[in-house]
């Protein structure tokens, strides 16, 4: 699923999701839950805000492995959209440009 709205300079934000995903997938394999959120800047004014997450069934290898086979759909998914998400068997990422998530 992505958002519709595109954003006005993909290749930035395409790698900023990548950068995003890169570290969050490092961060939720290496918890128990399996789980994190984050955010990397966009620009002065601007974040990106992205949530990883695994089925607490894989260990923490095995969430690795999903989260970074299911960021490897984003530019087939979302390129150059202000959002997106890919949902997969046992892991699923979610980014947007503006935060979805409260703590």
């Amino acid at each position: 699923m992505w958002n519709l709205r595109n954003v006005s300079d993909p290749t930035t934000i395409n790698q900023r999701t990548r950068e995003l995903f890169s570290l969050l997938t490092k961060k939720a394999s290496g918890t128990p839950k399996l789980y994190a959120v984050g955010e990397v800047e966009l620009g002065k004014w601007r974040k990106l805000y992205g949530l990883a997450q695994c089925t607490r069934d894989l260990s923490g290898s095995d969430c690795f492995k999903c989260l970074d086979g299911i960021t490897g759909e984003l530019p087939h998914c979302c390129n150059g959209k202000e959002g997106g998400r890919v949902v997969g068997g046992s892991c699923n990422i979610r980014f947007e440009i503006y935060p979805f998530i409260t703590a």
